[in-house]
C-alpha cells in the first residue's frame, strides 16, 4: 500500500491515475490474502471445535467479501476502512476468546497500525489505535481483578500453524508496504529529475531563441555587460556587429515559412562557425543577428571579420533540390568610441546596417554619428509606426467623390492618417514611404482595406446608400503581398459587395507586365473588384495597360486641374485625358478641385466626376455621415479654397 495524501480538490477527469491504480491493486491483493489466511485459520481450528472463534472467522471473511465488492465499485476509501476495522475487530475478538494478552494474535496489532499509518488519514488511525489500547487495557485489568480468565492453549500442531499463519501474514503486509514505499521513493526521485530537467529547459528557453538555439536579446545583453566590465578592466577591444539578411523576405514569401526557418537555422550555424569561440552570437528577432566580439583589436581586423561574415553567409546551400543564396548587410559599433551601453551601441550598429542596405546591400558599414543621425530617426519612426499599427493609432479619413453633372455623391476615397500621441495627425506622405521601405506596408494596407470596407457597411446600417470606396494600393502590395488573398479575406469578413471596392493603383505599379502581376490583377477582377489608375498622366503613360487590365477609372492629377488656369494648353491636356477615358469606356475623376469655376470647366471638358476641398476635406467616418446627411438636406454649402 502507498502512503495516504491530503485529498486534492476535485478536478475534471484526466485519464487513469497510476498511483490510484497501484493502491487498488494492492488492496485487492491484501483482501484476497486475508481471505486465504482466515480460511486456513478456520481449517486449523476446526478440529478443536472452538465455535466462537470459527464464527468470528466466518463473519470476518463475509465482511472482507463486502470490502472486495466496494473496491470493485470504485469506493477505495470505504473498502480500505472496512478491511482495517475488520482486522482490528476480528483479532480483538479472537484475543478475548482465547489467551488474552498472551495470545500471539496480539502481534497483529502493530501490523494493522503500520498498515493504517501508511494508507489512511490520522483520524481513522487514532480510532483504531484507541480501540486496541482500550482492549489491551481491559484485558490487563480483567486478569488483575480476577474477573477475566484467559484460556490456556496447549502446544500442538494447531498452535504452530496458527503462529506460522500469523507470521506469514505480518511478513507479507510488511513486505508489501516496504515495496510500495520503495516505489514511492523511486517515483519521487523520477519526478525530481523531471522537474530539474524542466527547470533547466525553461531556463534555456528564457535565454535562447527557440528556432536557432542562439542566445536571445536578454542573454546577449547580459554577456555584453560582462564583456564591457572586462574591457574596462583589461583595456581589451569590444565591438558589436548587427547582421541583417538582405534576401530573407524574398525567400520567405516565395518559398514559404518552412524554408525561411531553415535559412535562419543555416545562417545561425554559419555565424557560430565564423565567429571566435569567445564571441557571443545571438538572434535579436526576425532575420537580424548580433555578434559581440572581444578579439578584434582595430578597425582593419573588424573590417576583415565583417567581410568574412558577408562571404560566408552568402555561400549558397541546397534545400529540397533548390539552391538558396541569402546575402546580408552588417553594421559595426565599437566600445567606447560609439557608446558604452548596450542599447547605445545597438542603435548605432543598426543605423550603420541600415546605411549599408541603403547603399546597395551585401556590405558592411561602421557607425558614424554624423552620417547615421537620419538613419537613426528612420529606425525610430519605423519602430513607432509598427507600434502604431498594433495599438490602433491609424485611422481613415474619407473624401467624397462627386458626379460633376448631377452633384450626386457616388463614392469616397479612403485616406490613411496616423494620429501620433506626440506629433498629432500625421499625413500619409510622411509615413507611407517609410512603411514601404520597412515592409510594414503589407500590414498597413491590409488594415486599410478591411477598415474601409467595414466603414462602408456601417454607413449603410445608418441609412446611407451603397457607396463605392477607393483604397490606395502600394506597388509593393501588388508585387509582393498576395493582394488578391488579402482582398478575398476582407470581402468575406465584411460581406462588402466586390463592386463597391475600387483599388487605386499608380501607373508605375503596372509597368513591366510581369506574369505574376497579370495573374494577381486577373484574380482581383474575377472577384468583381474594380481598378482605378491614380495620378494618371504623371507617370509612364503607357496606354496599353488600360485595355489589358480592364481599368474602371482614371484619376486626373490635381496639377492638371491647376493647369486649367494656364489657358488652352492646360485645357487641352484635361480634355485629352477625359476623351481618352470616355472612348475606352472608363470613368474620369479629377482630383484637387477647389473652385466653382474648376467644376464647371471640368464638366465642360468631359470629366465625369471630381473630388476636392470644394466639397469637403477628408473626414473621419462619423463626420462624413454628418456631412452627407446635412448635404442631402441642403444645409451644406461648397467650401471655398483658402486664400493663397
Amino acid at each position: 500500500m502507498t502512503p495516504a495524501t491530503t485529498p486534492a480538490p476535485v478536478q475534471p477527469p484526466r485519464g487513469p491515475d497510476p498511483l490510484r491504480e497501484l493502491q487498488v491493486r494492492r488492496l485487492r491483493e491484501l483482501i484476497v490474502l486475508l481471505l486465504v489466511c482466515f480460511g486456513l485459520f478456520a481449517l486449523v481450528n476446526l478440529p478443536v471445535a472452538n465455535t466462537p472463534v470459527l464464527l468470528t472467522t466466518g463473519a470476518a471473511m463475509a465482511v472482507l467479501g463486502i470490502a472486495l465488492q466496494l473496491l470493485r465499485r470504485g469506493r477505495f476509501e470505504a473498502s480500505l476502512l472496512t478491511v482495517l476495522w475488520t482486522l482490528t475487530v476480528a483479532c480483538t475478538a479472537v484475543i478475548w476468546m482465547r489467551s488474552g494478552l498472551r495470545d500471539l494474535m496480539v502481534l497483529t496489532y502493530p501490523a494493522i497500525i503500520l498498515l493504517a499509518a501508511m494508507t489512511v488519514s490520522p483520524r481513522p488511525l487514532m480510532a483504531l489505535l484507541a480501540t486496541m489500547l482500550v482492549s489491551l487495557g481491559l484485558l490487563f485489568w480483567g486478569e488483575l481483578a480476577g474477573w477475566y480468565q484467559p484460556e490456556v492453549q496447549e502446544l500442538g500442531y494447531g498452535s504452530y500453524l496458527n503462529r506460522a499463519l500469523l507470521l506469514v501474514l505480518v511478513a507479507v503486509i510488511a513486505r508489501t508496504i516496504a515495496n510500495d514505499l520503495g516505489d514511492a521513493i523511486r517515483r519521487a526521485e523520477a519526478e525530481r529529475e523531471r522537474a530539474k530537467d524542466s527547470a533547466s529547459r525553461l531556463a534555456f528557453l528564457v535565454q535562447h531563441d527557440a528556432l536557432t538555439g542562439l542566445p536571445n536579446r536578454l542573454l546577449v545583453q547580459d554577456r555584453f555587460a560582462q564583456a564591457v566590465a572586462r574591457a574596462r578592466r583589461d583595456g581589451t577591444p569590444l565591438a558589436l556587429l548587427v547582421v541583417d539578411l538582405d534576401d530573407f523576405r524574398r525567400v520567405n514569401d516565395s518559398l514559404g515559412h518552412g524554408v525561411g526557418d531553415a535559412v535562419l537555422q543555416r545562417m545561425a550555424e554559419r555565424l557560430r562557425v565564423l565567429a571566435a569561440d569567445t564571441d557571443t552570437v545571438g538572434r535579436l528577432g526576425a532575420d537580424e543577428f548580433v555578434v559581440v566580439s572581444t578579439e578584434l583589436p582595430d578597425v582593419d581586423a573588424l573590417a576583415g571579420f565583417a567581410q568574412g561574415l558577408l562571404d560566408g553567409l552568402a555561400e549558397p546551400f541546397e534545400r529540397d533540390g533548390l539552391s538558396i543564396t541569402c546575402r546580408s548587410s552588417i553594421g559595426i559599433a565599437q566600445f567606447p568610441r560609439d557608446g558604452d551601453a548596450f542599447e547605445a551601441l545597438l542603435n548605432r550598429a543598426e543605423a550603420a546596417m541600415a546605411r549599408a542596405k541603403a547603399e546597395g546591400r551585401n556590405a558592411y558599414r561602421f557607425a558614424d554619428p554624423d552620417v547615421d543621425i537620419d538613419v537613426g530617426e528612420h529606425l525610430r519612426l519605423v519602430s513607432e509606426l509598427r507600434a502604431a499599427i498594433e495599438r490602433g493609432e491609424l485611422e481613415l479619413h474619407y473624401q467624397p467623390i462627386v458626379r460633376l453633372a448631377s452633384g450626386e455623391v457616388g463614392g469616397v476615397e479612403a485616406l490613411v492618417r496616423w494620429r501620433h500621441p506626440e506629433r498629432g495627425l500625421v499625413p500619409p506622405a510622411a509615413f507611407v514611404p517609410l512603411a514601404e521601405r520597412s515592409g510594414l506596408i503589407h500590414a498597413l494596407g491590409a488594415w486599410a482595406l478591411e477598415e474601409a470596407a467595414r466603414q462602408v457597411r456601417r454607413w449603410e446600417a445608418r441609412g446611407l446608400p451603397p457607396l463605392t470606396v477607393s483604397v490606395n494600393v502600394s506597388p509593393l502590395q501588388l508585387a509582393q503581398g498576395a493582394l488578391d488573398a488579402v482582398v478575398a479575406r476582407v470581402l468575406a469578413a465584411t460581406a462588402l459587395p466586390p463592386r463597391q471596392l475600387l483599388l487605386e493603383l499608380t501607373e508605375s505599379s503596372l509597368v513591366g507586365d510581369a506574369v505574376p502581376l497579370r495573374d494577381c490583377i486577373a484574380r482581383l477582377q474575377a472577384m468583381g473588384v474594380g481598378l482605378s489608375i491614380d495620378d494618371f498622366g504623371t507617370g509612364y503613360s503607357n496606354l496599353g495597360y488600360l485595355q489589358r487590365f480592364d481599368v474602371q477609372a482614371l484619376k486626373i492629377d490635381q496639377r492638371f486641374v491647376r493647369g486649367l488656369a494656364d489657358g488652352p494648353q492646360g485645357e487641352a491636356i484635361v480634355r485629352a485625358i477625359a476623351h481618352l477615358a470616355e472612348g475606352l469606356g472608363i470613368r474620369s475623376v479629377a482630383e484637387g478641385i477647389e473652385q466653382e469655376d474648376e467644376v464647371q470647366r471640368l464638366a465642360a471638358l468631359g470629366c465625369e466626376a471630381g473630388q476636392g476641398r470644394w466639397w469637403s476635406e477628408p473626414l473621419p467616418g462619423p463626420a462624413f455621415v454628418h456631412w452627407y446627411q446635412e448635404r442631402e438636406r441642403g444645409r451644406v454649402a461648397p467650401r471655398r479654397a483658402a486664400p493663397a
